[in-house]
């Protein structure tokens, strides 16, 4: 046998790398669903609820409302296709600058609220502190509140239209815009939007913030001509956050009451640039309780990896709720079952969740109340959102 080869066919050998695998497509983003972060353990459950979304392969859309500068630190997260991806909670609005107390000088209206408000607040815990957080005082983040009412509004404006696909469609022509709203509706008949409010009920920042912006949500909803929507609040404490400062008992109960009163009376509110809230309705459509009564040494303070572990736990019941598809539909299954709707025909539920259980822990929150304060608010808020 002769082995023929033409000489004038051969080529050299030139070593080329293997092609590179087509990128994964990036993971995508829920459009019915936003999570609030009010103060820093809100902030700090947000970014963890999202990181665990994305080890799932799902974004959440996330922002934050904070008068303390710290950031939640960056979590490193393996996708499912094998990488890794930096979550960071990097839609803030942060308030800070001047000290708010002498900002009430040129604002009238807000200077007669809080001449009572602030009495008895130590003018060396908020000035000049500002930007510093609220030192255990939700009336001095209320009053970051008031005093940025523009800026917030505008803020949680272009979270909502970028969660519902609005974004961008001021250079669009008529039929774009059209097609938009079109493919807007239809994803709303598929999906309700679900706004979630996280923060502690026991610190500063989200003690005000579940007081406040739910009724500012649901004005830029009704603004906005979005009427399918649920409202979630999640509070956190007071346990988990014993001995942090000497109000953390008495900011929770205070809390409770005020969501009691708001459940029965709605909110009727005045704030700068002519905008007043007049609405009479529930701050949430569903409050969750999360709290751990565990926690807290024979000093009575919650040692920090504690607390880590805590709001570990909680956004993985959070997460579990939000994120996976079966898992609230399975729980709204059973609760459709008992009388929890109201007259508009929402359902509502008091819940309290640990670990990865969604379940009414009566005994928990009456020993989390019962150095001295009172029960009932709990159950009277129980009852409102019953009926």
């Amino acid at each position: 046998m002769t082995l023929s080869i033409d000489i004038a066919a051969l080529r050299r050998f030139e070593a080329t790398a293997p092609a590179a695998p087509p990128a994964a497509p990036p993971a995508p983003v829920a459009g019915d669903l936003l999570l609030i972060g009010a103060g820093n353990s809100g902030e700090t459950l947000a970014q963890r609820i999202c990181a665990l979304a994305l080890g799932d392969g799902l974004r959440l859309a996330a922002c934050g409302l904070n008068n303390d500068g710290l950031a939640p630190r960056p979590l490193r997260v393996r996708t499912p296709d094998g990488g890794e991806e930096l979550v960071e909670l990097s839609e803030r609005l942060l308030f800070g600058g001047d000290n708010p107390r002498d900002r009430l000088r040129d604002e009238p209206l807000l200077e007669r609220r809080y001449a009572l408000l602030l009495r008895g607040i130590p003018v060396f815990e908020t000035f000049p502190r500002a930007g510093y957080g609220g030192h255990g005082h939700p009336v001095v983040s209320a009053l970051d509140i008031d005093l940025n009412i523009g800026a917030v509004q505008t803020f949680r404006a272009r979270r909502l239209r970028r969660v519902r696909g609005e974004d961008a469609v001021g250079g669009r022509s008529d039929w774009e815009r059209l097609l938009a709203a079109h493919k807007r509706q239809s994803a709303v008949r598929s999906r309700r939007l679900r706004v979630v409010v996280l923060g502690g009920g026991s610190g500063s920042m989200g003690n005000a913030g579940h007081q406040l912006l739910p009724y500012l949500l649901r004005h830029l909803l009704r603004e906005a001509g979005v009427t399918d929507y649920e409202l979630w609040g999640v509070v956190l404490g007071p346990q988990a956050f014993s001995g942090l400062t000497p109000y953390t008992r008495h900011n929770y109960r205070a809390l409770i009451q005020a969501l009691d009163r708001l459940t029965r009376d709605g909110q009727r509110r005045a704030y700068l640039n002519d905008l007043e809230i007049a609405i009479q309705a529930p701050p949430y459509d569903r409050v969750f309780l999360l709290d751990d009564p565990t926690l807290g040494g024979g000093d009575g303070r919650v040692a920090e990896a504690d607390l880590e572990r805590f709001l570990d736990r909680a956004a993985l019941s959070l997460s579990l709720i939000l994120a996976r598809g079966t898992v609230w539909p399975t729980i709204a299954s059973h609760l459709a079952n008992d009388d929890v709707s109201g007259s508009d025909g929402r359902m509502r539920y008091l819940h309290t969740v640990r670990a990865a259980m969604a379940d009414v822990d009566r005994p928990q929150l009456t020993a989390a109340l019962a150095d001295r304060l009172e029960v009932a608010a709990l159950d009277a808020l129980a009852g409102r959102l019953a009926q």
